[in-house]
């Protein structure tokens, strides 16, 4: 439940012009190739118009939150990058980043 209120801080801070959306995710695990389980995730959401989001919501047996941002340079270059969290008794989180070059 933490989690899931500095998330929604943080929608605050990114600013009064942000478009709520919904999203309903799945995320099925496995271990080499054996499933190990499945995790339903339904978040709220915000955008910003700097490109900056953020959800957060329940999730099967805990909570989620997610906040990142995309950047693009050019035509040709794109950066993206994102936190994710989720709490089910003890906090999993994560750092993703993408550099992105696009051939023209």
């Amino acid at each position: 439940m933490r989690l899931f209120i500095a998330a929604l801080l943080c929608v605050s801070v990114s600013g009064a012009n942000a478009t709520p959306y919904v999203e309903f995710k799945t995320k099925q695990k496995f271990i080499n190739d054996n499933y190990d389980k499945t995790a339903n995730h339904l978040r709220l959401g915000f955008k910003a118009d700097n490109n900056l989001y953020f959800e957060a919501g329940p999730m099967t047996n805990g909570y989620s939150a997610e906040i990142g941002y995309k950047v693009k340079f050019n035509n040709s270059f794109t950066l993206k990058g994102k936190w994710e969290g989720e709490d089910t008794n003890r906090l999993k989180h994560g750092f993703e980043t993408e550099l992105r070059y696009t051939f023209d």
